[in-house]
C-alpha cells in the first residue's frame, strides 16, 4: 500500500511539474512597442524591453531604435552580441576608432554575432534604423574609442 501511495505522489509531483498552468502567449505589434531612453542614451537612441531585462542578466531580447545621422563610436560587449536588423540599414565597422570608410551596411533582415571583445561601431546613415539585440547576461558596453 505504502509503495503505491508512494507511485500516486510522485506521478502527481512530475504531472504538476509538466503542466505549467501559467504559460501564455507574449506577443507585440509594432504599435504596442514601448520605447524609452535609458539614462546611458544621450545621442537620441531609444531602447525597447521585448523579454527579460538586459540591464538585470538573464535572457533577454531588446530592440534599439537609432535615428538618421547618428553613430556610436567604437566600443566592445563581454558577451556575443547577436543583431536583427528589423527596418533600415544598419552600418557596422570593425576596429578600435570610428571609420565611416570601414562600414558596411546591412539592409533590414539581416543578421549578424559580434562575438565578445571585438571592438566596433555604429552608424544610421540614410533613416532612422531598428536592430533587434538578444544576449544572455547583463548587458555591458565598454567605450574603447572616447
Amino acid at each position: 500500500m505504502r509503495r503505491s501511495m508512494l507511485s500516486v505522489l510522485v506521478f502527481g509531483a512530475v504531472t504538476l511539474m509538466l503542466c505549467d498552468t501559467n504559460k501564455q502567449i507574449i506577443a507585440f505589434t509594432p504599435a504596442q512597442v514601448r520605447w524609452f531612453t535609458p539614462s546611458y542614451y544621450t545621442d537620441g537612441r531609444e531602447r525597447a524591453q521585448l523579454l527579460g531585462d538586459s540591464s538585470q542578466g538573464g535572457a533577454w531580447i531588446d530592440r534599439v531604435k537609432m535615428p538618421a545621422g547618428k553613430r556610436v563610436p567604437a566600443h566592445t560587449h563581454p558577451q556575443d552580441e547577436l543583431v536583427t536588423v528589423i527596418e533600415g540599414t544598419w552600418y557596422l565597422g570593425e576596429g578600435t576608432k570610428f571609420d565611416s570608410t570601414n562600414l558596411k551596411g546591412y539592409p533590414a533582415g539581416s543578421f549578424m554575432v559580434i562575438p565578445a571583445g571585438v571592438p566596433h561601431f555604429v552608424a544610421a546613415k540614410e533613416g532612422t534604423v531598428i536592430v533587434q539585440l538578444n544576449g544572455n547576461g547583463k548587458f555591458q558596453t565598454d567605450y574603447v574609442e572616447k
